[in-house]
């Protein structure tokens, strides 16, 4: 399997680093068998020194310069740690000049290794100190009292160390020099600490861990070299300054290998919550040995200073916690307070609304159903429960339709309109919302809604029979005609229309009155639905006006027709009011092929006056106007 050209750049990056790893440690290996075994220990032990703060800087410089550490601010940081590590060098060549005879003997170099020293970390505490965190307000003041707690303790026992022997520095100047390299190197531990803690350092947890270790241990040394009187195991010391100065040297080789481009770091909140307690004990422990093996000495009341200063920053600390957990639990009543009145109103509305809400699992079952379904659909919603919503809802589909459960599952939102069968044989009319919320945990289902509007059909079929229909005979009016022809209003194919006009409706209205009249159209209508085939449309334009349109015909055809018409709608009718009435009328015939229907009927308009002038009942318009009556 090949690999990218990143990938194998990346993995011969690393192998460098851990050469260059294992080079340092070969060689701290062999300058502390020169430090412990040779003439000139101290000489021997800064020269190695040299060697590994030059390795530090360049091994900083380079990291600032590869290509993973594209943010500024990251790329800055070790540009600093190379600058500091270069005063480290300069404070060691310092110490190495002297035994090789190049210094002045009346001038102590101590001083200025420490100066330099106090230089060097300083480069690198500030832009620690000024790095923001990923956390604001108090979290952020937690993160700062812990570091402080920690690092407190380790100045403490930095404190111990440094007078366990009754050793004293050489003057003032030499103690300022010393406090404020001890409390500098201290500070960059601080802020190594504050960094990982709040999860925003430039550099990987790996890479905190072995510098702070580095800075510690420095700091140590620097604490109890060039004191005068009673003195620490030199060589103990010299191998605490190495080991100092080869974990520094790997710090950029480290953070190289441990680096993962886009890496979040997490806070370790845990280790955070309980390092301030272990810095408290451990501190107090050392009170009590220091105490019985020394007695209240001067090293003794440094110990008891600094225990003051941390019980005071962790008094601090948990007091900044209590006072926000009882904010928190104060917001939490709150918050459960809303939530409690919440449910009862969501759950009351549910309860109360009149539309049914399910919730159907992904096997299609029904996981709940509201009090409403027994109301609307007649079913219990606890027999609904658990049962297919397929088997519970019959749903009345056209034949070939896909089942009406599937497509909620393929969209995030649904709607459509079923119509239901009940028990008793009814139909009812449904409109279907629906939610797919599946992957929501606190619903795990599809939310279906349904809206009973079954008396809106109702109406609308009522309201558009209205609009489409004739009041009186129940006959399609010339809007439901005009629907049935098409937006062009064109009779596709050969048709034919048929005009029907009431000879003598007028005289029946003033003879026997309005309702005769009325009864008589009615009776018409009858006669003209039962005499035409289903495929042919009756319409009462209006007055005493009928129009039949016949599909798919012929002129002869459509004679036959109208004579037959002719015939039935003139026998007598009986209605009350009057013994028997005699119905008479006029039929215009005109047929055309992918005709206009306003043309087809003023044509057969014009064959209706026709018939009337000739008295024959009948006349097939053929656009003479004056056409002898077809039989």
């Amino acid at each position: 399997m090949s690999s990218t050209p990143a990938a194998s750049a990346g993995r011969q990056e690393h192998r460098y680093a851990w050469t260059v790893i294992i080079g340092i440690a070969v060689f701290t290996a062999a300058a502390g068998v020169s430090v412990g075994f040779g003439p000139r220990p101290r000489t021997a032990m800064y020269g190695a020194l040299c060697v590994l703060y030059a390795v530090n800087a360049l091994g900083s410089l380079q990291q600032s310069r590869r290509s993973t550490a594209t943010e500024p601010r990251t790329r800055a940081f070790w540009r600093w740690a190379a600058v500091g590590g270069t005063f480290l060098v300069a404070g060691s060549l310092v110490q190495v000049l002297p035994g090789l005879g190049a210094w002045p003997a009346a001038t102590t170099p101590m001083m200025i290794t420490k100066a330099l020293a106090v230089a060097g970390f300083a480069a690198v505490t500030w832009p620690m100190l000024t790095w923001p965190l990923n956390v604001a307000g108090r979290q952020r003041l937690r993160i700062g009292l812990d570091a402080a707690t920690v690092m407190c303790s380790v100045a403490v026992f930095t404190w111990a160390l440094a007078h366990s022997t009754g050793a004293r520095p050489v003057d003032e100047f030499d103690l300022l020099l010393t406090l404020l390299a001890s409390g500098v190197l201290v500070a960059s531990a601080f802020a190594m600490v504050r960094l990982i803690l709040g999860g925003s350092a430039p550099f990987t947890p790996a890479t905190a861990a072995t510098g702070t270790s580095a800075l510690l241990l420095l700091s140590i040394g620097i604490a109890t070299d060039g004191l005068t009187g009673p003195q620490p195991d030199a060589r103990l010391l010299f191998a605490s300054k190495l080991l100092s100065g080869a974990l520094l040297a790997v710090t950029p080789q480290v953070e190289w290998i441990t680096h993962t481009a886009g890496r979040t770091v997490t806070p370790p909140r845990r280790i955070s919550g309980t390092l301030p307690y272990l810095a408290v004990a451990a501190g107090q422990v050392l009170l009590i040995v220091q105490l019985w093996r020394d007695g209240l000495t001067r090293g003794t009341w440094g110990i008891v200073v600094g225990m003051a200063v941390v019980t005071a920053v962790v008094t601090v600390r948990q007091k900044i916690t209590a006072t926000d957990n009882e904010r928190l639990i104060e917001q939490l009543d709150a918050t459960m307070t809303t939530l409690s009145a919440q449910e009862r109103r969501f759950r009351s509305l549910v309860q109360n609304a009149s539309d049914v809400t399910l919730v159907v699992d992904r096997t299609g079952a029904i996981l709940y159903a509201s009090p409403s379904m027994h109301a609307v659909l007649g079913i219990s919603p606890r027999e609904a429960e658990g049962r297919p919503a397929r088997h519970v809802l019959t749903v009345q589909q056209p034949d070939g339709a896909p089942e009406w459960l599937a497509p909620l599952y393929d969209r995030p939102a649904h709607r459509e309109e079923l119509q239901i069968r009940q028990g008793d044989g009814t139909l009812k009319h449904l409109d279907l919302v629906s939610t797919n919320l599946l992957d929501d945990p606190s619903v795990g289902g599809i939310v279906i809604n349904l809206r009973d509007v079954s008396e809106a059909k109702d109406l609308q079929r009522r309201l558009r029979h209205q609009a489409t229909h004739d009041s009186l005979t129940g006959l399609a009016n010339r809007a439901l005609l005009n629907e049935q022809l098409g937006d062009d209003g064109r009779a596709q194919g050969s048709n034919a229309v048929l005009l029907l006009d009431l000879d003598g409706f007028k005289e029946v209205n003033d003879r026997f009155g309005h309702h005769v009249g009325d009864q008589l159209l009615m009776a018409v209508a009858q006669r003209l639905r039962e005499m035409v085939r289903h495929d042919n449309l009756v319409a009462r334009l209006g007055g005493d006006e009928f129009v039949v349109l016949l599909r798919d015909s012929t002129p002869r055809a459509a004679v036959l027709t109208a004579n037959r018409l002719l015939e039935g709608v003139g026998r007598a009718a009986c209605i009350e009011g009057a013994s028997t009435v005699q119905a008479q009328t006029s039929i215009g015939v005109a047929v055309g092929t992918d005709t206009a229907f306003d043309t087809l009927l003023r044509q057969a308009d014009e064959a209706m006056y026709q018939a009337k002038r000739s008295g024959s009942g009948v006349s097939l318009y053929n656009g003479a106007g004056d056409a002898p009556p077809v039989t």
